[in-house]
Parts: C-alpha cells; structure tokens; sequence
C-alpha cells in the first residue's frame, strides 16, 4: 500500500487517441500541478490535478488525455494516459488499473492524503477467530470502540475494508495476518456489518484491514 503525491510545473496536457496517428495540440497549460501515483493489491491508481491553467482547445470529462511537464527535480516526465474527471473549477485526470485483469480500466479521482474514502462510521468493533460469524464457540476479540468501513477511491472492482481509529490487536491480527473476520456496528443505522476474508495492512493507529483479492 502506497501513495505518492509530488508536485509538476510546465504541464502540457493532450488528447490520447491510443494507436490512432493524428497529430495532436496541447488543450491545456498549466503553470503548476500535482501528481499523485499509488497501488494495493493488484491495482494502480494515477491522477493529475492542474493549478494555473488555461485552456487551449476543448477538454471532455471521460475523454482520454496525456500529460507532460517538469518533476521536482527539474526531469521531463510523462504521466500514463488518464480519464478527465473534472473541467472545473480546475482541470484533474485520472485512470485506474487492475494488474490482475489485462485491459481493465477506469477513471480515478485525484486524491492528495488516502487511497481510501469512508463508506459508514462504525462503532463497536469485533474481530472473529472462526471461517463465519454464525460458528458456534467463536471466539470474539475487541478490536475497537470507532472506526469505518471503508474502500479504495479507484480501482476495478474497488476494494472494502475497516478502518479502526484506536485500535487494541491480539497478535494475530497484526499486519500481514490474513483470511481475518471482523464485524462492527453502524452508527448510522445500528446493523452489524460483516467483512471475511480481510488482509491486515496496518496495526498501529489507524488499524486498516482490506479484503483479499479473490483473483
């Protein structure tokens, strides 16, 4: 699990048309930007989000374009080809890939602090020893009072798991432990949320548990 964010200056962006061969126009400039890149699991996740620019031509939401510019070191770089997800208030691409399904695509929005956004706040989170919940005997460890269901903000499919915000492990719910069953309440609703097959991918505060890829 990573996420880098770094900052681009000179960017041009163009329109991508694949193996077509056309010549082709910046229809955008940008004095400055950010450049985010992150993957987990299988799955890439690239966006570009533009400050200062100004439009040379038209840009399409949906519409595929690529982008180059300066890094912060002052090398010429090129992002991967990337879906518009926003026109305004400032121009932002962004593509998401499956590693594990060849020429599985989607946009992906520009994301500057997490690879997660949160779905549902819970409360009052388990952990489970047994393959189910409706085992007779499991054994039941308090993970934590607070926390989330959460999913990655790209991906295809996108992936789910729990945030815990303070959490108290045994240790076999340490990072790297895996096929994990953890249940926590809703604050919203009061319905108990169940997740199986959870990979643990950080211990310490905020614990984070996602699902495992099936593929």
């Amino acid at each position: 699990m990573e996420l880098r964010v770094a900052r681009m200056t000179g960017i041009q962006v163009f329109p991508y048309f694949g193996s077509l061969s056309l010549e082709v126009f910046p229809c955008v400039e940008a004095s400055e930007g950010q450049h985010a890149s992150g993957g987990l699991q299988g799955m890439a996740y690239e966006a570009l989000e533009l400050r200062n620019a100004r439009l040379m031509g038209e840009l399409n939401i949906g519409a595929t374009y690529i982008g180059i510019g300066r890094n912060e070191t002052g090398e010429h770089i090129q992002t991967h080809w990337m879906y518009c997800t926003q026109v305004t208030p400032h121009p932002t691409f962004g593509i998401s890939r499956n590693h594990r399904i060849p020429g599985v695509y989607g946009p992906a929005p520009f994301l500057g602090t997490s690879l997660f956004v949160t779905q549902e706040p819970l409360r009052n989170i388990v952990g489970l020893n047994g393959a189910t919940p409706t085992n007779l005997g499991v054994a039941e460890f308090r993970l934590g009072d607070s926390g989330d269901l959460v999913a990655t903000a790209f991906g295809v499919p996108h992936t789910v798991g729990i945030r815990i915000d303070r959490p108290f492990l045994p240790p076999h719910f340490l990072t790297g432990a895996n096929n994990l069953v953890i249940t926590g309440e809703s604050v919203r609703t009061g319905q108990t949320v169940v997740l199986q097959r959870l990979t643990c991918l950080r211990a310490s505060a905020p614990a984070l548990f996602v699902q495992e890829d099936p593929l």
